[in-house]
């Protein structure tokens, strides 16, 4: 049975990092920090919090959001047949066969991820009936630059060769990065809307029963609060991204073992993903009214699509988009969840 993992905490005493448990993920949680913030704190979910988007937005973020997800049924489906063609591991025997293999569980993660995306697909249909949210299906020219980014990040990934060693890597890495950034998303929302609904006195709970909520004042007639917003904030879909984090971490950790230079080049392919899913997830959320645009901290935006220097679209060395009281101290330094940052040589 999968147990939650609410962080990766690790000691600031004796790190090795090639021993970690969950280090890849808790490596990449720690770069590109303000983006990562930006992008799961955006205003279009705030005023998703609020009930105060458009319709007319939210419809056509749902026919984006459609096109986005055969995009990833492609990828998952093509990183079936990557693991299929580079291990033993089948959709056939990974249920019956060496069932607690690393290949074998990432397959049984992928077909349900399939499933899921697929009746994901079919309620957007539902959601589009019940409260008119309907938009048409974007032409090429119309489609939002995040479901472009997303399109060439899926491409790429299903058009280059497999790396000989741990050749799953890259497309794994994308499905949790997307995923880990729209749960942290939405359920920054979720605590937004509760926060509100506390400060105006209608409820002390912590789970409001959306039977009881008044939608009445929300343009959306209740479609973010009572349906998007607790689709992807809830303890199910929080275990379903940590089975896949937990994965790709002990996957990693087997793989490369005390490996240093294993690590680095780990490290090096899973950063150039990473990058280039926040370039895609930050772009993807509509602009909404007193919305600034695309901010960037800083950082420059160029490239393909408008990749960050560093994406897997934009590949070439890149300082990452760090927190400011690490660059304006000029450390080199590492932020680990529940420890903070930490030199880079520690870690």
């Amino acid at each position: 049975m999968v147990q939650h993992h609410p962080g990766a905490f690790v000691s600031k005493a004796n790190i090795d990092s090639t021993d970690l448990p969950w280090a890849l993920t808790t490596h990449l949680l720690s770069i590109s920090i303000p983006q990562f913030k930006r992008t799961t704190t955006a205003p279009f979910l705030e005023r998703a919090a609020r009930g105060q988007l458009p319709k007319s937005v939210i419809a056509e973020w749902l026919a984006n959001d459609r096109l986005y997800i055969q995009g990833y049924i492609s990828l998952a489906e093509n990183l079936v047949r990557i693991i299929e063609s580079t291990s033993t591991a089948t959709r056939a025997t990974a249920t019956t066969v060496d069932v607690e293999s690393i290949e074998s569980r990432l397959l049984r993660w992928l077909d349900a991820a399939i499933e899921n995306v697929k009746r994901e697909a079919e309620w957007f249909d539902e959601m589009t009936s019940s409260y008119n949210l309907t938009a048409p299906v974007p032409s090429a020219n119309e489609k939002s630059l995040g479901v472009q980014r997303f399109e060439a990040l899926f491409s790429r990934l299903s058009s280059q060769p497999p790396n000989t060693f741990l050749p799953w890597l890259e497309g794994a890495v994308c499905l949790f990065s997307t995923e880990k950034v729209y749960y942290e998303a939405w359920s920054w929302a979720r605590k937004q809307d509760r926060r509100r609904s506390a400060d105006a006195g209608r409820t002390r709970s912590r789970s409001p029963n959306p039977a009881t909520v008044d939608y009445s004042r929300d343009l959306d007639g209740g479609a973010m609060r009572k349906e998007f917003i607790p689709n992807w904030s809830n303890k199910n879909f929080m275990m379903f991204v940590e089975t896949l984090e937990r994965i790709v971490n002990e996957g990693v950790g087997q793989a490369v073992g005390k490996d240093d230079k294993r690590w680095q080049e780990v490290k090096q392919r899973a950063d150039a993903v990473w990058q280039a899913t926040l370039d895609a997830e930050e772009a993807f959320w509509p602009a909404v009214e007193g919305d600034a645009g695309a901010s960037v901290g800083g950082t420059e935006i160029r490239g393909l699509l408008g990749a960050k220097d560093g994406s897997l679209l934009e590949p070439s060395s890149r300082t990452y988009d760090r927190d400011s009281r690490t660059m304006a101290a000029g450390q080199d330094t590492m932020y680990v969840p529940h420890v903070g940052s930490v030199p880079a040589g520690q870690v």
